[in-house]
């Protein structure tokens, strides 16, 4: 009794293994039928799997075959049909399941094809078994893979949203695609508007920047751009300004469960850099509100020191240390009015962050402070080819007496009320100094300019 279920456990692991196709070979030879024995595959050629009495001339041949017959889908467990083919296989049967299709191209024209049909029968039964088979352990690999990924996946989720920096984003999703599905090669390209650069991996050659690389609209879907050996995949990960590429090689072309894993992750990376960019906006904002607040503090504090002063030149020692203070320059001259001389002279110099000797040189206005008319900015930024001397003739004046003092000048604040300008602060830095003012520093030393100026009428 043991003897013969082991013996039988051997035929069925044979039939299974595909011995089935073995018999039917061996059937064909018996009878004397010479034919190839082949299944349909994805390129829309049929993949030769056997023969009988001829020599097959490749591993696929065209597919003469399909065509012959009725299409939809098998209601028995097989089927079996024949049909008359062309000069190149005159006789052809079809053998089928619900999932699997088996063709036999024969070289001559069978004299019964209906008996032969019939004796083909369990040799389709035999086929049925095997391509079970196949399909149950095709299955089994593929839940196998897919649990796999859904462990994989778990393992992401808990890492994907963590704050990172681009470039270290790009180092873990290479990880996780090369971890997960194991192509052959992957790289990903960064748009940077008008090319693409290698951000992550190593590439020979890096495509232009057209076709899906140029679009617009770049939805986290995988794309094939190339089905041969070997075969290309780009993943678009696309959110605000930042554009990724991830373009992934394999042998073969990937199968659907690998393309849904890819737009999972696409997915994912999408909403976890969009997460990450609010995240940064989110600090920048409490950046901005902190900094504002401290603004408010320190002009609070600037104004009563303004507010205290006792003497028209400690006020105007005070502005001066206050301006250099808030703008963080080197330099910084405070030019006044000067009733007595009958126009504007220099009271304070800070030159280095220390106090410099003030030229005495007059810039004259015979007819008093010039009016507040006459100046149309808040404050004038000397960038790009503006100078003292060019803002100066702008409202009247004969131009800037003081070059030397003038010459590293950046910005220029009137100090200024309704009325009339009481004086001018300028601003500089030299090669190693502060480059620009940011747009709370503009704005909190133009609300002291004018404070000052009010300020100032204490003095005349």
């Amino acid at each position: 009794m043991s003897e013969n279920v082991h013996d039988l456990q051997n035929k069925i692991d044979f039939l299974v293994s595909g011995g089935a196709l073995k018999f039917l070979t061996d059937f064909l030879n018996e009878g004397g039928i010479k034919a190839l024995i082949a299944e349909p595959n994805d390129a829309g050629t049929l993949n030769v799997i056997d023969a009988a009495g001829i020599v097959p001339e490749g591993l696929t041949v065209k597919d003469e075959a399909s065509s012959l017959f009725a299409k939809g889908v098998a209601h028995e467990a097989y089927e079996l049909d024949f049909a008359e083919g062309g000069k190149t296989w005159p006789g052809v049967i079809r053998i089928r399941g619900s999932q699997w299709e088996v063709f036999i191209l024969m070289k001559d024209k069978p004299a019964n094809p209906k008996a032969l049909l019939e004796e083909l029968k369990p040799y389709a039964g035999l086929l049925r078994l095997w391509e079970t088979f196949k399909n149950i352990s095709s299955t089994e690999k593929k839940l196998s893979r897919l649990s796999y990924m859904i462990l994989a996946t778990k393992s992401t989720l808990a890492s994907i949203f963590e704050p990172m920096p681009l470039q270290y984003f790009a180092s873990f999703l290479t990880d996780v695609l090369q971890e997960s599905l194991f192509p052959k090669s992957i790289v990903i390209l960064k748009d940077e508007g008008s090319y693409l650069t290698v951000f992550n991996g190593r590439a020979d050659n890096i495509p232009e920047r057209s076709g899906i690389y140029a679009s617009q609209i770049l939805p986290p879907a995988p794309v094939i751009v190339r089905r041969d050996s070997p075969a290309e995949v780009v993943l678009p990960v696309a959110e605000g300004d930042s554009r990724l590429f991830c373009l992934m090689q394999w042998d073969e072309l990937p199968d659907d469960q690998t393309m849904n894993f890819l737009e999972l992750l696409g997915n994912l990376a999408v909403r976890a850099i969009a997460i990450n960019n609010l995240r940064t906006q989110s600090r920048q904002a409490e950046a901005s509100i902190s900094s504002e607040e401290f603004t408010v503090l320190s002009l609070t504090n600037v104004l009563k020191v303004l507010k205290s002063a006792d003497s028209r030149e400690k006020f105007c020692s005070l502005l001066a240390d206050i301006f250099a203070e808030q703008s963080r320059m080197s330099t910084c001259v405070f030019a006044a009015w000067n009733a007595s001389r009958k126009g504007y002279t220099i009271a304070e110099h800070r030159s280095g962050h220390l106090k410099a000797s003030a030229d005495t040189t007059l810039l004259p206005s015979s007819s008093g402070p010039l009016p507040s008319s006459s100046i149309s900015e808040a404050y004038y930024d000397l960038a790009g080819g503006k100078s003292p001397d060019s803002v100066f003739k702008s409202w009247g004046l004969a131009g800037c007496p003081w070059k030397a003092a003038m010459s590293e000048a950046k910005y220029l604040f009137p100090v200024c009320d309704d009325n009339s300008l009481a004086g001018i602060i300028a601003l500089g830095s030299g090669r190693e100094g502060k480059a620009a003012l940011d747009r709370s520093q503009l704005a909190s030393l133009q609300l002291i300019a004018q404070f000052a100026a009010y300020e100032f009428k204490r003095f005349e």
